[in-house]
């Protein structure tokens, strides 16, 4: 009889310690998805300019995104606008060519592509290149 209530009290407290608790890998794909999740609600609230912003590497200058490069890459004259790609199509080299082609609404992913990976685009792209996957 008591060895009975023994293994029974061990099992309740088995049973109660494993209560609430998560394996690690389902805590982080749960917080991903949420993450995910909200991103895509709010994707009509965010501008493509504030989007393409919050990338990393990715700065304002004179109200334009650029692709910050190096310390004194803000030195030298001409256009320092990276080359944008729309769905593996090049539209060139402006932000408000790509602002009037899609809403931001529509915008899937966003890569900054930069160096090596930039220079499949070729002159073009020697001040990065920002590519947009749309819905």
């Amino acid at each position: 009889m008591k060895k009975l209530v023994s293994v029974l009290l061990i099992a309740a407290i088995v049973i109660l310690g494993s209560c609430g608790t998560l394996k690690k890998s389902n805590a982080s794909s749960n917080s991903t998805s949420l993450n995910d999740e909200l991103k895509d609600r709010n994707r009509a609230n965010i501008s493509l300019l504030q989007r393409i912003t919050q990338m990393r590497g990715v700065v304002l200058h004179n109200n334009l995104p650029v692709i910050n490069k190096t310390a004194n890459s803000f030195a030298s004259a001409g256009n320092q606008e990276p080359l944008y790609v729309l769905n593996n199509q090049v539209i060139g080299n402006s932000f408000h060519s790509i602002n009037e082609i899609i809403e931001n609404y529509n915008v899937k992913k966003i890569t900054i592509l930069t160096g090596a990976d930039a220079a499949s685009y070729g002159s073009q792209g020697s001040n990065g290149v920002i590519k947009i996957v749309s819905y």
